[in-house]
């Protein structure tokens, strides 16, 4: 297992000896998969080594079930193990920058999380750029959430999850249901999240220089196929432009050397300024969404993190618990 950390005000560049498995893991990383993203980059590119990825990081479809449904014309998975039988549903919403889908990683992080939380997931496959431009996916997984209303799932036995991009669709879609006047989720999680278009679009390569995972052409790609269609301060894209006000306890998690890791700094700030319930995890040389990397044990201590949180936030408690010492610093920006 990781070494034990204590939950209290940030030390993120403090050293601290990492798992063998997540030394390897960044190791590939820096010299594998951010060596053929640190070059301008075409889509089909991307998307062929995303599809390695999530050959390699995802394995196989054992030990959980999927059910193919249309969630208000938008087509959905419903994600579940067999041995959970809660009420307790989550909304989860993929990362892949806008552009790209890595189903068989995100499918068993979704079972994983189920395992955690005691629950079942609802994992939307919303439209993505640059054929459907932003914010066509944001308003795919609003329409998940009020086909779960709909089909009479408890709003208190709800909880939104998303990385990456799906971290920024998370805040999103709170901020839609909260401006609709729906019921709102109990929580919501979020992993390496994006949540400001206009932030992300004044990064240049030196803001990925740390960065394990992300390289310089991966940016490159996201500003140009995707931000740069969009209004970087229209608060119905960019959840930062809006108001964070009224939102249900958020808790995001990130490594302490992302590139994106600024991203959580500023919603976590708004958030509070705003009167909203906000904890940042910030984890010590974590890559870009290590939570769903199943074989490493930082990945496992973070998920039990997010258990301890949603039983704080909802009414049915999870099935595992992050004791102090768990291998998170909590950021009080």
């Amino acid at each position: 297992m990781s070494p034990a950390l204590n939950c209290s005000p940030p030390l993120p560049n403090a050293p601290r000896p990492l798992s063998l498995r997540a030394r390897f893991l960044l190791w590939f990383y820096r010299h594998i998969v951010k060596a053929r993203l640190a070059k301008p980059m075409e889509l089909a590119k991307v998307q062929t080594l995303l599809t390695r990825l999530d050959r390699w990081l995802g394995g196989g479809g054992r030990g959980f079930n999927r059910e193919h449904i249309s969630a208000r014309g938008v087509a959905a998975d419903w994600i579940g193990v067999d041995a959970i039988k809660s009420g307790r549903v989550i909304l989860y919403l993929h990362g892949g920058g806008f552009m790209f889908r890595t189903p068989r990683l995100h499918a068993r992080l979704a079972a994983r999380l189920c395992l955690t939380l005691g629950a079942r997931t609802l994992m939307p496959h919303y439209r993505l750029a640059p054929g459907h431009p932003l914010p066509a996916a944001h308003e795919d997984c609003f329409a998940a959430y009020r086909w779960l209303l709909e089909q009479g799932q408890d709003p208190a036995r709800i909880i939104v999850i998303g990385d990456s991009a799906g971290g920024l669709l998370t805040l999103a879609t709170l901020q839609r249901i909260r401006d609709a006047g729906l019921p709102l989720p109990a929580c919501a999680v979020m992993f390496s999240p994006g949540t400001c278009i206009d932030s992300i679009r004044r990064l240049d390569a030196r803001a990925t220089a740390d960065d394990p995972m992300i390289g310089a052409g991966a940016l490159e790609l996201l500003q140009r196929v995707v931000v740069a269609e969009v209004a970087a301060h229209d608060p119905g894209v960019s959840p930062c432009a809006g108001s964070l006000h009224g939102l249900p306890p958020l808790l995001l998690q990130a490594g302490s050397t992302e590139c994106l890791l600024h991203q959580s700094q500023i919603a976590v700030a708004q958030a509070r300024n705003a009167g909203t319930h906000a904890e940042l995890q910030v984890w010590p040389q974590m890559p870009h969404v290590w939570q769903a990397v199943d074989w490493l044990p930082e990945a496992q201590d973070a998920l039990a993190c997010v258990g301890e949180f949603v039983e704080r936030h909802s009414h049915q408690p999870a099935s595992t618990s992050c004791s102090p010492t768990s291998a998170a610093h909590e950021a009080r920006t």
